[in-house]
């Protein structure tokens, strides 16, 4: 490779182009991490130059990092790929058409023509394509036409075509962080370098100062006026040149240019942008479309049909999973590595896990795929399952499985369910009664108080026995009743019936809003014979009938209220019996209980939650028209007796919901 500092100029003056490849990031560069440093830069040489000091030292912007391109035609604009770099480039192109916008607006028009020579190429007339090779820079495809109406509309006709961005009363960019980013950059530099050849923001001592005396008199006659406004627009143009000179002559960038051999993709997952590093979904999207250029397998046209939809928002939201906060497709690529090897994946080392998987494809007997648009084709099918987990859309049978599991956190589950789905040899309700079966150990566990963990190693094992023995649900139950383990085993209808029955479960073992979870789901269960519908308020809060704070208004089953030392003796007492303590112990226990626990639009205020049981009864026959309520109030009381009496109501239906999976025949 060929390597050496030059100048902006020296980069931008010559007539040839510098492309972005389609495959890589769009432009990611943000106000407070990068623009503002770059302008506090470019501002502090302006300085330098209007006060004529010695500027001994340049400013360094990073590398850009170019690979020759073959021409088709003599005719055609000599163009470079941009293998790093490419958000340097933007920013300053972006900065280079504010400083004209800006020139043309106040009749700077000597300027404007100086700093289009570095924005495109001259003589069209002896271009191949002139409308594409007349730009110095080609961005990626996602910002093109924004990039194209920058540098080419002027600013009048940049404000009526994305006025939605613009303030109706004056010229001037929305707040930059609400709009696209290169819109924000374009309006950030306008309105600085606005604002500095307006003011006295670029002063240092460079200007006259000129005192006027007290008695003189204040209005200037016609032509000291003239002069006046000559000498500040000779100010102005003063101004602004030193700000737009500033960044092509002392601004350096150490420019590479990779000749044959040279390996641009290695080079290219070694660099950084400034302050900005690549995500691992930018080093894999470069990899493939790097590796289908290599292969003449049309990249562009690839880019298009299979991976656009990964550059949607959707892909970008950023999402915690376990100590990782990452954007959403990169917890996608893990989880389709995963499901494709059936092994774990590292977060923190997602690129090298790809290149890996995709070794391992390639040492397969088979193969591996053929094409890298047959890897493409596997992640937009895999893609598309794993969007439709987390939009848990009701009536889609994977996006409601999606929804029903949101409540216990289980995503390690993915793999094997993106892996399950997408199997071809497997019926859609068979697919769904593996669903359903995966739900129904995942609550089961949670109900009877066993631990989640290592279930990623468990799932990934459940996918490889699945590998070995065939994708069916026999072979999935069969894995998941033989396990004994404490950290795999399946409860059976015993040990689920005394967990549900009387174990505390809210804060206790389920959190309040699983609580809620298992509720709402019998609620929907109830509601399926006699109901329209069975969709529930999104605000349902999860209430105690018997209240935490009953002491006042619930007497022990004797009638008695209890003294203040049998609290404290009861607090700490575990054993239940007749006596008043022994009474308080098994009322703290079934407290928590689902027999105690429903569901409500809006909580009861605090003086009818903790009130007597006629007062809440009333309540809830006013305000509540759940089926759950509506049995409650059947009760003309409520003590211990009723809460097991419901728990075991409420147990009849979740064993048909969360069924324990037998062999077929079997059962």
């Amino acid at each position: 490779m060929k390597a050496g500092p030059v100048t902006v100029r020296q980069l931008l003056e010559n007539r040839q182009r510098f492309c972005v490849p389609i495959y890589q990031r769009h432009y990611v560069w943000a106000r407070d991490k990068q623009w503002e440093p770059f302008w506090n830069d470019v501002r502090t040489k302006a300085i330098e130059r209007l006060n004529s000091r010695d500027r001994r030292f340049s400013h360094f912007m990073g590398a850009v990092v170019l690979e020759a391109r073959g021409a088709v035609s003599s005719r055609q604009v000599t163009s470079f790929q941009v293998v790093d770099g490419q958000q340097r480039l933007t920013t300053f192109q972006l900065y280079l058409a504010a400083a004209r916008d800006y020139a043309q607006q106040v009749g700077f028009e000597d300027t404007v023509g100086l700093i289009e020579g570095y924005l495109f190429n001259e003589k069209e007339h002896l271009m191949e394509d002139p409308d594409v090779e007349k730009y110095k820079v080609w961005p990626t495809k996602y910002d093109r036409e924004l990039f194209q109406d920058i540098v080419t509309a002027g600013r009048p006709a940049l404000r009526k075509k994305y006025r939605e961005h613009f303030y109706k009363s004056r010229d001037k960019i929305y707040e930059y962080s609400t709009i696209p980013k290169l819109l924000g950059a374009y309006g950030y530099f306008f309105d600085r370098i606005k604002h500095a050849v307006e003011s006295d923001d670029l002063e240092d001592d460079f200007a006259e100062t000129i005192e006027a005396d007290e008695d003189e008199v204040d209005e200037a006659t016609p032509v000291e006026a003239a002069e006046e406004s000559d000498k500040d627009r000779a100010t102005m143009e003063l101004r602004l040149d030193a700000l737009w000179e500033a960044l092509i002559e002392e601004f350096k960038v150490v420019e590479i240019t990779l000749e044959e051999g040279d390996d641009a993709q290695v080079i290219f997952e070694t660099l950084n942008e400034r302050g900005e590093p690549l995500l691992a979904a930018d080093l894999v999207r470069n990899n493939i479309f790097h590796r289908a250029d290599a292969r003449q397998e049309k990249a562009e046209k690839l880019f298009d049909k299979y991976w656009k939809d990964f550059e949607a928002p959707f892909w970008s939201f950023m999402e915690k999973q376990g100590r990782y906060k990452k954007a959403r497709i990169e917890f996608f690529l893990a989880n389709f590595i995963a499901g494709k090897v059936a092994g774990e994946v590292t977060m923190s080392k997602l690129f090298s896990e790809y290149k890996a998987f995709i070794k391992i494809q390639a040492n397969k007997p088979s193969g591996g795929y053929p094409s890298v648009e047959a890897e493409l084709q596997d992640l937009r099918a895999y893609g598309a399952l794993y969007r439709r987990l987390l939009e848990r859309k009701p009536d889609d049978p994977l996006g409601h499985f999606g929804k029903l599991l949101l409540p216990w956190d289980v995503t390690t589950v993915y793999p094997l369910v993106l892996r399950l789905w997408s199997e071809e040899a497997m019926e859609e309700d068979e697919k769904k009664q593996c669903l359903s079966i995966l739900l129904t150990f995942i609550v089961r566990r949670a109900i009877c108080g066993l631990t989640t963990k290592n279930y990623n190693k468990f799932f990934l094992s459940v996918l490889r026995h699945l590998e070995s023995n065939g994708f069916s649900r026999e072979n999935l139950v069969k894995f998941l009743t033989a396990q004994t383990s404490e950290s795999a085993r399946l409860p059976a209808d015993k040990e689920f019936e005394n967990s549900w029955v009387s174990a505390p479960m809210y804060g206790r073992r389920l959190t309040a809003f699983r609580v809620r979870a298992v509720l709402e789901a019998i609620e929907r269960e109830k509601r399926q014979k006699f109901h329209e519908t069975d969709q529930l308020a999104d605000d349902l809060s999860v209430e105690h009938i018997l209240p935490s704070q009953w002491e006042e208004h619930w007497p022990l089953p004797s009638g008695e209220q209890p003294t203040s030392e049998e609290k404290w003796q009861a607090k700490y007492a575990t054993e239940e019996n007749d006596t008043r303590i022994g009474q308080m112990v098994r009322r703290k226990r079934l407290l928590n209980t689902f027999g105690n626990l429903t569901v409500l639009t809006k909580p009861l205020n605090a003086s009818v939650s903790n009130g007597p049981y006629k007062d809440k009864r009333a309540a809830l026959s006013d305000h509540s028209l759940l089926v759950l309520n509506r049995e409650i109030i059947k009760s003309e009381e409520w003590n211990e007796d009723c809460i097991e009496a419901r728990g075991r109501q409420l147990l009849e239906v979740a064993l048909r919901m969360w069924k324990y999976p037998y062999l077929t025949g079997t059962e």
